[in-house]
């Protein structure tokens, strides 16, 4: 009787528990921060300029937010700090002159909440600018945040930017290399990836593209790829670009057969590895049966020696 009064006792506590937890939970709100920009198209590519010509366009900036906004708008440098591709708005160099020829149709501008507002920009070409890629990062800033019940004006660092790709007409190279692969033959975790680095050779930017395939020990069906829409990356002239791409639907076991073939410019090259995917846990009882059967046997034949 007391074992069933106990039982219903844990029963009670543990659903009361269960009900608490789930009432608890904290759920994600979906509110509208107050300051929020957004920037349609995020870039621009212009092919084929030719020195001396001009060329025109536009973006559109939007409040995405919930009060007005002030913004202010710059033009830097697009160029890139490492293999990772940090930004860098600071360094010029001879792909970045293009900064110096854009001129807007305003450098500043308020915006409500669910405004927007079409900045046209335009691009004067010199008669001596060199051949190949150039690149410029036009940004837009938000410098106010006006608080209309309390009155304050707050500095804000908040920044999107949008970036223009273009190409010079003349004596321009497409070339580049694939210098480093890597697929993981362990993994204790999904998901399975592969990881790359390209070189661009030439004086323009070009695409690299990746494709990873993923198959069954035992079977050349596959179970995962990307081949109908390779996943693609712009390399900037005369820089290398790290890559990861991976399966993240992996299981937490298996081993498989993994390839990735990277392609950029002429140059394409293919990895293949065997992977083994198992959580961390279980290779350790794995090892500890492994030491327990070991420990058995020495210990059944040391009985049988004495």
């Amino acid at each position: 009787m007391k074992k069933h009064y106990f039982g219903k006792l844990l029963s009670v506590f543990m659903t009361a528990f269960a009900l608490a937890f789930i009432t608890n939970t904290p759920v994600a709100a979906a509110d509208t921060p107050d300051y929020r920009m957004q920037v349609s198209p995020s870039f621009a590519e212009i092919e084929e300029m030719q020195p001396g010509k001009s060329y025109d366009g536009v973006f559109k900036v939007q409040n995405t937010g919930g009060k007005d906004l002030d913004y202010a708008i710059t033009i830097t440098p697009y160029s890139v700090k490492d293999d990772k591709y940090a930004l860098d708005s600071d360094t010029e160099t001879a792909y970045t002159q293009m900064k110096d020829w854009i001129t807007l149709s305003q450098d500043s501008g308020k915006l409500s909440p669910n405004d927007a507002e079409e900045i046209k920009y335009t691009i004067r070409v010199p008669q001596d600018a060199p051949a190949g890629g150039q690149y410029a990062l036009i940004n837009i800033r938000l410098v106010q945040e006006n608080d209309s019940n309390s009155g304050a004006t707050i500095t804000a660092n908040k920044q999107i930017g949008f970036r223009l790709l273009g190409e010079i007409e003349g004596n321009t190279r497409r070339t580049g290399k694939v210098t480093e692969q890597n697929i993981p033959s362990i993994l204790f975790n999904p998901p399975i990836s592969a990881t790359s680095v390209v070189e661009n050779t030439g004086n323009t930017h070009i695409t690299a593209s990746y494709v990873l395939r993923v198959f069954p020990l035992f079977s050349n069906e596959e179970v995962y790829t990307n081949e109908d829409s390779p996943y693609e990356v712009t390399v900037l002239p005369e820089t290398s670009r790290y890559n990861s791409i991976s399966w993240d639907d992996a299981p937490h076991l298996g081993i498989f057969r993994v390839e990735q073939t990277v392609t950029i410019a002429d140059d394409t090259q293919t990895i293949k590895k065997t992977v083994f995917l198992c959580p961390i846990w279980l290779i350790f009882i794995i090892l500890l049966i492994i030491f327990c059967v070991i420990f058995w046997i020495f210990s059944r034949i040391k009985n049988r020696n004495r």
